[in-house]
């Protein structure tokens, strides 16, 4: 469900550009010291994001270094030192990449089901490792999940009520430990985009559900595939934008915000473009 919270390169400034992949890389490391080597092939763009935003709502800016890594191991490479943020998205990055891993399990059978559970046992350790760290409300977290798993099983035909309660459990890590209008800012950021994640999920799902039969609310909407689609694409595109109003108003002014409102106004609008055109309308031009 992860991979599409991520920037729009070519308006990305040269700076900015490497201050992302230093903090790309930094996490990565971060993740191998917080949660254990194994726990790094979980990095998603999106917890990426997540550090940048937080940033963006805290007084701390990362720090470069060059570093070496085993991808990359002759030439050094710009990296984002390890910091409080980078730790706290690493704990973050292993409470979702092992309840993900469930979810696969639940949706999986034969050899692709055994090929999950046995990443499982790493995952779980990662999960434990992060709650030794941070005091996540795992019960809220597992509630909130829950519930998504039911809608889903009952195949309820509302995409905007999956997409909240998927935006809840993101809001929830969002905004965690900031205090008053900077935490109800970075929760609206975390419940925008986790809206948007689901949706795009399920618009670039929507072929192979179709075929499946498994569980998409965009089949179980009014219309036909364009208009489904249609809709998707402009309704990620208002969460994206809010989002980046959201942390316009409270976000520090810092080169980590300035790269976080390019993922949110460019990166977010041409990945809903890409999840939701599965087909040419009017000649190549989007109706809208």
């Amino acid at each position: 469900m992860f991979g599409y919270v991520r920037p729009y390169v070519p308006e990305l400034k040269v700076k900015e550009n490497e201050l992302y992949n230093a903090v790309y890389c930094g996490l990565c490391r971060s993740m191998g010291k917080t949660t254990g080597t194994v726990s790094r092939l979980s990095l998603s763009y999106d917890m990426v994001f997540l550090a940048l935003v937080r940033s963006a709502y805290s007084d701390e800016s990362f720090e470069i270094e060059q570093k070496r890594c085993f991808v990359h191991p002759l030439k050094k490479k710009n990296t984002a030192k390890d910091c409080e943020i980078l730790r706290y998205c690493a704990a973050v990055s292993a409470q979702l990449s092992y309840r993900n891993m469930l979810d696969k399990i639940n949706d999986s059978h034969g050899l692709r089901k055994l090929f999950f559970r046995i990443g499982l046992p790493s995952l779980r350790r990662a999960k434990k490792k992060a709650g030794e760290s941070y005091e996540f409300d795992e019960e809220y977290i597992d509630a909130a999940l829950e519930k998504l798993s039911r809608l889903e099983a009952d195949k309820t035909p509302s995409p905007d009520h999956a997409a909240d309660i998927f935006g809840e459990v993101l809001e929830y890590f969002f905004s965690y430990g900031l205090q008053d209008g900077k935490k109800q800012s970075a929760a609206s950021v975390g419940r925008n985009v986790g809206r948007f994640i689901y949706i795009a999920d399920a618009a670039d799902d929507i072929e192979k559900d179709g075929k499946s039969g498994a569980y998409n609310p965009l089949l179980l909407c009014e219309g036909d595939t364009e208009e489904k689609l249609n809709r998707a694409f402009c309704a990620m595109c208002v969460w994206a934008d809010t989002a980046a109003g959201e942390l316009l108003l409270e976000g520090r002014p810092s080169p980590e915000a300035d790269v976080a409102v390019n993922i949110l106004k460019l990166g977010m609008p041409d990945a809903a473009k890409k999840t939701t055109d599965k087909r040419e309308v009017n000649n190549g031009k989007r109706s809208v």
